[in-house]
């Protein structure tokens, strides 16, 4: 039985152009990677090294401060500047630039290998903090503060693999070509969180990935993890979504999965997780989808961490046409990158350049709203942006204390449905840094 849920939208999906191509290496490999500071969303990083010194891949370039991670370097070579770089979340930061030395030397310091079934809490938590892991579906958490704030608490642990946004099928690839270890990832993090209940999510779509996962739980424990496939419509991947239907408990406002007893992680965190967990590796490299209608060859491409978007597209061929936008994770509640010298960071799942024909539809100029309703009936949330566009337009910002503002999930439907081109997420956006709306500030 597939699951569904009310809102959401059916964009088209182009992933038709990346979803029979194998994930492989990039070539030719950057000449240099620029390793940002700033890799979560919880805090950033103080370099250990130096310019002139000479580094291997995994070896560790920067130490968390705050409630940051551990950055590693993910070629090997000799740094050769730190200093304020692009960064691809917008703006700019401090980054270590590393010159490729093309040896690919591993850092000989990594922990062996281990049996999990044998490991401790405790040393599951420092090599998830020693492997530097982040949430790498987009939300760039720092994974290990949320295991700590989930162990023994959740009943349901919830992987993530329905990938709603365009263009992208980095996940799907990945269950094609990983299936076995992220299914004995997705149990280690049961065992770990005491999670009586695991369930990975696809979207229905998927059919080959299903099939294929459906045979390899068979093999294995059948009872161990749980295969749910949901209804395929944006955003179906979103946290508080997965929860709903998985689980049919309402994660109320200010509140997360965690309040609910569950926790959620993405399938390439899951992923990463176990090759830290089993092999002490960190993580220096992830796949990336380059794609949309301006890029010669779109492809799945596995990706040393740091290295610039430019190397990416040139690996896909190129450029066939000028593209009028080109964005990092996706067209939908993705970030448009201003400059391709901006480096792959641990949360980067593609990047897209859109052609002048995708680009069109929604660059039309903006009208008055109709009150047609469209943005209401696709809010996954059933919130009103209508409203939100009414109190921000016309300054009554005491309308907004009631809208429920900390419910939005960025989804951006609104937008995308909106036949009078209301640019509605960037308003709500705006809405919820207005101080007067008081407990209801996101």
């Amino acid at each position: 039985m597939r699951l569904k849920y009310l809102g959401g939208v059916y964009p088209t999906t182009f992933k038709e152009n990346t979803r029979r191509k194998p994930i492989v290496p990039l070539e030719p490999a950057p000449k240099q990677v620029i390793i940002p500071l700033v890799m979560c969303t919880d805090g950033g990083a103080v370099p250990v090294v130096k310019v002139g010194d000479k580094v291997t891949v995994g070896q560790v370039i920067a130490q968390p401060e705050d409630r940051g991670v551990y950055v590693h370097a993910s070629v090997s070579g000799t740094v050769s500047d730190i200093g304020t770089y692009p960064h691809p979340w917008g703006g700019t930061g401090e980054a270590i630039v590393i010159d490729n030395d093309f040896q690919d030397t591993p850092c000989p310091n990594l922990p062996e290998p281990m049996d999990w079934s044998k490991m401790n809490r405790e040393e599951v938590i420092r090599r998830i903090i020693e492997a530097g892991i982040t949430s790498m579906g987009g939300g760039a958490s720092a994974t290990h503060l949320r295991l700590k704030r989930a162990v023994g608490k959740v009943d349901t642990l919830i992987v993530n693999a329905a990938e709603s946004e365009p263009y992208l099928t980095s996940d799907y690839r990945l269950l094609l070509e990983k299936g076995d270890q992220i299914l004995e990832g997705t149990q280690m993090l049961a065992r770990f969180l005491r999670a009586k209940r695991a369930v990975l999510v696809v979207s229905g779509d998927k059919l080959n990935a299903v099939e294929f996962l459906e045979r390899r739980i068979k093999k294995r424990d059948p009872s161990a993890v749980e295969l749910v496939t949901l209804r395929t419509r944006y955003p179906m991947g979103m946290e508080r979504l997965l929860v709903r239907m998985v689980t049919g408990r309402e994660v109320p406002p200010g509140q997360t999965a965690l309040d609910l007893n569950c926790a959620v992680f993405n399938v390439a965190t899951v992923y990463t997780t176990r090759l830290a967990l089993l092999k002490g590796q960190p993580v220096t490299h992830r796949t990336v989808t380059v794609s949309g209608g301006a890029v010669a060859r779109p492809r799945n491409l596995w990706v040393p961490i740091g290295t610039p978007l430019k190397c990416l597209l040139e690996a896909a061929g190129g450029l066939r046409e000028e593209s009028p936008c080109m964005l990092t994770n996706g067209p939908m509640s993705g970030t448009i990158q201003e400059t391709l010298e901006a480096p792959v960071v641990k949360n980067t799942k593609g990047l897209v350049c859109l052609s002048q024909q995708e680009h069109d539809p929604v660059t039309q100029p903006e009208t008055v709203c109709v009150r047609c309703g469209h943005c209401v009936s696709v809010c996954p949330m059933n919130l009103n942006p209508a409203f939100v566009y009414r109190a921000v337009r016309m300054g009554e910002v005491e309308r907004l204390k009631g809208l429920h503002l900390a419910d939005c999930l960025d989804c951006g439907c609104c937008s995308y449905i909106c036949p009078s081109h209301i640019p509605l997420l960037e308003l709500v956006r705006q809405a919820k840094t207005i101080p007067t709306q008081g407990g209801e500030k996101g």
